[in-house]
């Protein structure tokens, strides 16, 4: 996995990114490269903070194994338990992934759209510069599986 950016580095190339607002006038409507670079950069910190909350919800999570209680019935409910949370955190890790790639296709889109801008200008000027994508978590993180709620006798 390629180095993701410490918080401070994220923060530092938001900040260089940051646009002032569009245009308020009535009736007009403006989005430009820029604000799509910038809102990419801010999808990508969002992506970080959702990696981070998962990762908060399992360390509380993982405080409490062999919590069910006994019996039939605490034993069915640990056994469904376990399914279906890690169901959830496997789905949770997997949309992780997928807002990177939000972050990654605004980016995309500007670049796409600064040399069609370009083209349509018939090549007049300097060519736009390609932004490089953000940084972004690409691969699934692991969050689970969770802590086993059947009572096993001590604890």
């Amino acid at each position: 996995m390629t180095d993701l950016p410490s918080d401070k580095q994220r923060q530092r190339e938001r900040d260089q990114a940051r646009t002032a607002p569009p245009n308020q006038g009535v009736g007009s409507f403006d989005v430009q490269p820029k604000h799509l670079y910038f809102t990419s950069l801010v999808v990508r910190d969002a992506q970080f903070a959702y990696d981070e909350k998962a990762k908060k919800l399992t360390d509380t999570l993982d405080k409490y194994s062999q919590s069910a209680g006994t019996g039939w019935g605490a034993d069915s409910f640990a056994d469904r338990y376990g399914i279906v949370a890690g169901k959830f955190l496997e789905l949770w890790a997997k949309s992780v992934v997928s807002v990177g790639g939000v972050a990654v296709g605004f980016t995309q889109t500007a670049n796409n759209y600064a040399q069609a801008d370009w083209a349509a200008r018939k090549g007049k000027g300097e060519p736009p510069e390609e932004k490089q994508p953000p940084a972004v978590i690409a691969t699934v993180p692991k969050y689970g599986p969770p802590n086993d709620l059947t009572w096993r006798g001590g604890g």
